[in-house]
């Protein structure tokens, strides 16, 4: 009885603390690190239940229960990408401290345990813009304590995993984590339509409860990941980071680009979500069903197609012909309406071929213009630069589309309202960005016919030996950072 106890209490204790052990500091660094790696693939489990269940749709729905308007939803969105600046902090507090895991577990545990006071506020009798406000402030410490941790979750899984197996862990996690993101998705969509409306506080409260739950586990297992010796690089001048930012004509273009590009995405942002639930009348189902084809799509480009083509035909063509495809996503936006959705799986399938292409090919430049030396600080003031052209986007098409709250105007039977003004001013400045993203200098950039041939000999290698897609190992690719452009986990990109 007693053996049975201590069995329960010791499974008790690792479903909450977490499953992976830490090493003994007397073990071989090869236990410690297999340890490490298995520890972080438990951590990204938990975490991307929380991410899941605090962004997407569902922070859009706490938006709007709390009052939200198109400038709140612009705001609301922008504030992860105009915290990217922290990123700079993050980095010399790891450089100061020494250590990568005592700067990551306090920032984590903020960024993840604050949704408790966001389920308290749901509760709070109060008024409803006080609500959003205090909403929006919380949401505003969450993004900069996590823009902190950003790249220090980045330098420490660098450092645990090693150059040769990086891509095989790393393609292995993102599949795990793909699958729980679509799994959590589905739940919680089809338990919101369990609710209804009515109870529509209770399910939102709930949602909030599993995330930050989830969220705290995630913390305990950052305490058993092991973390390899760190030597911290001098602390650079900033001054002088920004200088060679700005002297070497290569970093400049490449700043001078995104930030374009950025801006030009941060426009419509923040509208997709919201154009679906309230004016397309979808249900979170539905809104699966096409975040479901999106990722497939993206999932299978990424892993089996454009690794190779970036390869052979060069970083730059991929993202010449990406962008211009992704320039013309939001006009797709123009002809789905309520009653008719066909365009929508279409955009949804467009969606994930040419973002998987863009993500991983824009992700890959900066490492062929960034010099070696204090690439950490390069790469923040990059994603710095980024996260603040895409947030301002984002508060200009929140001001635009506030200002065109009472647009309805109807064309060939179609309503269109001020969400569609985004889009259309989105489409443009993408179109705009093609030509600016054209300059930014790349020595192994190929022509476009030859990347169709090498897209079409991988597709071909695919069709007529289909047990590939069981066996073939995912390139070498690192995790993206969120602010160039992405946003983690399955949510689409426009």
């Amino acid at each position: 009885m007693a053996t049975y106890q201590s069995l329960l209490s010791r499974i008790a204790g690792r479903s909450i603390f977490g499953f992976v052990r830490p090493p003994s500091s007397k073990a071989p660094v090869a236990d410690k690190r297999r340890r490490g790696i298995a520890a972080s693939l438990e951590e990204g489990i938990y975490s991307q239940i929380w991410l899941t269940l605090t962004g997407g749709k569902f922070l859009v729905d706490l938006a709007l229960l709390f009052g939200a308007t198109a400038f709140h939803l612009g705001l609301i969105n922008a504030l992860p990408f105009l915290a990217a600046t922290s990123q700079l902090l993050g980095a010399y507090m790891v450089s100061r401290i020494g250590s990568r895991k005592r700067v990551m577990i306090p920032t984590a545990f903020i960024t993840r345990q604050i949704f408790w006071f966001i389920l308290i506020l749901i509760a709070l009798p109060i008024e409803r813009s006080q609500k959003l406000w205090l909403f929006i402030l919380l949401l505003a410490v969450s993004s900069i304590m996590g823009q902190m941790g950003g790249n220090t979750w980045l330098s420490w899984i660098s450092d645990l995993i090693p150059d040769q197996l990086r891509g095989r862990v790393i393609s292995l996690r993102n599949g795990v984590l793909i699958i729980v993101a679509l799994g959590a998705d589905f739940i919680f969509s089809r338990i919101r339509e369990g609710f209804g409306e009515d109870r529509r506080e209770a399910y939102l409260m709930l949602c909030l409860g599993v995330a930050a739950f989830f969220g705290l586990k995630s913390i305990f297992v950052f305490k058993n990941q092991w973390e390899p010796p760190y030597r911290p690089a001098p602390i650079p001048s900033l001054r002088e980071i920004l200088r060679k930012s700005f002297a070497v004509p290569a970093i400049r273009q490449l700043l001078f680009a995104l930030a374009l590009w950025n801006a030009a995405v941060g426009v419509a942002i923040s509208f997709w979500t919201p154009h679906m639930i309230v004016n397309l009348k979808m249900s979170f189902t539905s809104i699966f069903f096409y975040t479901l084809i999106a990722t497939v799509f993206s999932f299978f480009m990424s892993r089996f197609i454009w690794g190779p083509v970036i390869d052979r035909a060069g970083t730059l063509t991929v993202v010449i012909f990406c962008s211009a495809m992704i320039s013309a996503i939001p006009i797709f936006w123009l002809f789905i309406t309520a009653d008719d959705l066909t365009v929508l799986w279409f955009e949804a399938v467009m969606n994930g071929l040419v973002w998987s292409g863009f993500n991983i090919a824009i992700f890959n430049l900066p490492f062929r213009l960034l010099p070696r030396e204090n690439r950490a600080y390069f790469f923040a003031i990059l994603a710095s630069i980024s996260g603040l052209a895409l947030g301002v986007g984002a508060i200009a098409g929140g001001i635009i589309a506030q200002s065109l709250e009472s647009m309805h105007v109807e064309i060939f039977g179609v309503t269109y309202i001020n969400y569609h003004v985004t889009f259309v001013l989105s489409a443009i400045m993408r179109a705009c960005c093609v030509f600016v993203l054209r300059k930014i200098p790349d020595t192994r950039r190929r022509g476009m016919i030859f990347m169709f041939q090498v897209i079409g000999d991988g597709l071909v290698r695919i069709m007529t030996n289909p047990l590939l897609i069981l066996v073939s190992g995912a390139p070498a690719i690192r995790k993206r950072k969120k602010a160039f452009g992405g946003v983690k986990g399955t949510k689409p990109q426009r």
